[in-house]
């Protein structure tokens, strides 16, 4: 099944243009985007955002950047939200805190939160190696946001 994905996407000049993505969900999931000029890139991978860090690899020296949770430096999916969702779902991270904020992949992103796969990669090894704080607030808030999470999808 094919589904496309309206994607704003930021130039080399600061220019935010509307391409099309294009999601092949199958046993090995794909993806094409499509500039508003004809141009394309396909990529795949174990999961979809394995496949949006492979299409974000081919643009960047390109000076093109996807406006998407997908590419946030910030945001990095757990190994159960890709076993579980396929690499949909992202947990936005801050540095001494437990990821409890989830996010879909494709919804936008502002510029000023996006970066290159590599500064993605760099903030979540930090965040992996640095100690961990989970306040009961951010216990509470993470149960709230679960529900809401499981309620959106139900309707």
């Amino acid at each position: 099944m094919t589904t496309d994905v309206p994607m704003s996407v930021l130039g080399p000049g600061g220019v935010e243009e509307t391409w099309l993505l294009l999601l092949e969900e199958s046993e090995i999931p794909g993806i094409t985007l499509k500039s508003c000029d004809g141009w394309a890139w396909s990529a795949d991978g174990d999961d979809i955002f394995e496949a949006m860090s492979r299409i974000r690899l081919q643009i960047e020296p390109l000076g093109y950047q996807l406006l998407c949770n997908g590419a946030r430096i910030d945001a990095f999916p757990s190994g159960m939200s890709r076993d579980m969702w396929g690499g949909r779902v992202l947990y936005i991270l801050k540095p001494g805190r437990a990821a409890y904020r989830r996010v879909s992949i494709f919804d936008r992103a502002e510029p000023a939160s996006v970066g290159t796969v590599a500064a993605q990669q760099g903030f979540y090894d930090s965040w992996l190696a640095g100690p961990k704080h989970w306040p009961l607030t951010d216990r509470a808030r993470s149960a709230l946001a679960e529900l809401r999470f499981r309620l959106r999808d139900r309707y």
